[in-house]
């Protein structure tokens, strides 16, 4: 039995395509973020009597180009007190560090944001006792982590208990909503609670599309996840009332954007949707005045790269053909297709949506007369995989990640899949968890 795909998952808001990307890459043009950073760090007299607690490091830091950049450094006195101050690029989760005579002890996460103040206290060693950072964002974060966590852990029962169906996960969805929604309250203007609030509106999409809406328009512009929102809202106006209406709401929200960032964004959304509505002609013009609007800012690119979408990848467009070689050495032409449908796939093997969609993806190589899938691994390490592949027999034909063919196809979004027709033509392409809909375009049509 192939489960609906939306029963699964609670959604977790990320960096999932072009523009969202590039949101975060734009962010470190802002001004730098400050709070202070204090606590005590001491050992169990069982372990360590001498209650001497000097000397031990407290590290945060962030991975710039592969390497480490100093948020904030302090050292502690005999008592094991330490005072820091912590400049980040921005609001975010750094790496909080703890060692002594160069060993790490603990590792864990601090919360940043401009003006807070956290405080920790902590008794080695703590096994695997994760370290407590009391801040109103810390509590936030912790807050979401737990509720996130609980909602998935419940998923995980019903599915155990065989009661896992419509009905019930849609009261589970609701319920983790309301606490999520419910921490802008508690929580108001932390990270944290942008976050639950995003998420609050992304978890009803699907299951209560009016509730998504109501809720959308009540997020401040402010939230650094805005875009995200305004995305689940289009999604939810579009069934709701169609696509014209969700280029109005993205519209809406566009207007009350309050940075250069999510206009941006939201400009290119709207592009989008154009594109998903079949509406060539308005999603060029739109491409054009966004490439002139933005020339001269780090959106420019988004504009050339959705040109290039309509120029080349549009349903009806001849696909375009690339050579390379599969996972097994041997020679992968795409001309060689000729006189038949091909899926191409573009993927990463540790990505969650693909995993879920290999049962409904054997069922499509089965029943699809005269299909043939071309399966395209994202991955940079060729061991991720080889360790995929293990246990794995997924039929198909498999290509490492070929240099330049994932610009080729203008990949932002993993998995994106173009169906390519006998004539070498592209007749639709799919982003995202699509399998039901390939097999029923696909299978359904023979």
């Amino acid at each position: 039995m192939i489960l609906n795909p939306r029963y699964l998952v609670l959604i977790i808001v990320g960096c999932l395509t072009l523009p969202a990307c590039a949101q975060q890459e734009a962010a470190t043009e802002r001004a730098e973020v400050r709070s202070v950073f204090t606590g005590t760090i001491t050992v169990d007299a069982l372990v360590d009597a001498t209650q001497d607690y000097r000397g031990f490091e407290v590290l945060v830091a962030v991975d710039a180009d592969g390497e480490p950049d100093t948020l904030g450094y302090a050292i502690t006195d005999s008592t094991g007190a330490f005072n820091m101050d912590v400049v980040a690029p921005v609001r975010g989760r750094y790496s909080l560090l703890i060692s002594r005579r160069g060993q790490i002890l603990k590792v864990g996460v601090l919360a940043v944001a401009h003006a807070d103040t956290a405080s920790l206290t902590a008794v080695l060693p703590m096994g695997n006792r994760p370290l407590r950072v009391r801040s109103k964002e810390n509590s936030a974060w912790l807050a979401y982590e737990n509720t996130t966590a609980l909602h998935r852990q419940s998923l995980l029962e019903l599915v155990q208990s065989g009661e896992y169906n419509e009905s019930a996960v849609s009261d589970l969805v609701h319920q983790t909503s309301m606490i999520l929604w419910g921490m802008r309250s508690t929580f108001g203007g932390t990270m944290g609670s942008e976050l639950a609030a995003a998420e609050a509106v992304s978890m009803v999409t699907n299951w209560n599309d009016s509730l998504a809406l109501a809720r959308a328009r009540e997020i401040e512009p402010e939230n650094i996840n805005y875009v995200e929102i305004a995305q689940a809202a289009r999604t939810a106006q579009a069934r709701l009332a169609g696509q014209e209406a969700a280029i109005a709401l993205l519209e809406e929200f566009a207007t009350r954007a309050t940075t250069e960032e999510h206009r941006a964004a939201l400009a290119f959304e709207i592009i989008a949707a154009r594109l998903d509505s079949m509406q060539h002609d308005a999603a060029m013009e739109a491409a054009l005045s966004f490439k002139e609007a933005y020339a001269d800012s780090p959106y420019a690119d988004w504009g050339t790269r959705a040109i290039y979408e309509l120029e080349n990848l549009i349903p009806g467009k001849l696909a375009p053909l690339f050579s390379v070689r599969d996972a097994a050495g041997d020679s992968l032409h795409l001309a060689q297709f000729r006189g038949q449908h091909v899926l191409l796939e573009f993927y990463h093997p540790q990505d969650d949506v693909y995993e879920r969609e290999l049962e409904g993806r054997r069922r499509l190589y089965d029943d699809a007369a005269g299909l043939e899938i071309v399966s395209i691994s994202m991955a940079l390490d060729p061991l991720v995989d080889e360790a995929f592949f293990d246990s794995r027999d997924i039929p198909g034909r498999h290509v490492p990640r070929p240099p330049g063919l994932a610009l080729l196809y203008n990949i932002n979004v993993l998995p994106t899949r173009f169906l390519v027709g006998p004539d070498g033509r592209i007749v639709a392409k799919y982003v995202g968890n699509a399998m039901a809909a390939i097999y029923q375009d696909v299978v359904g049509a023979q």
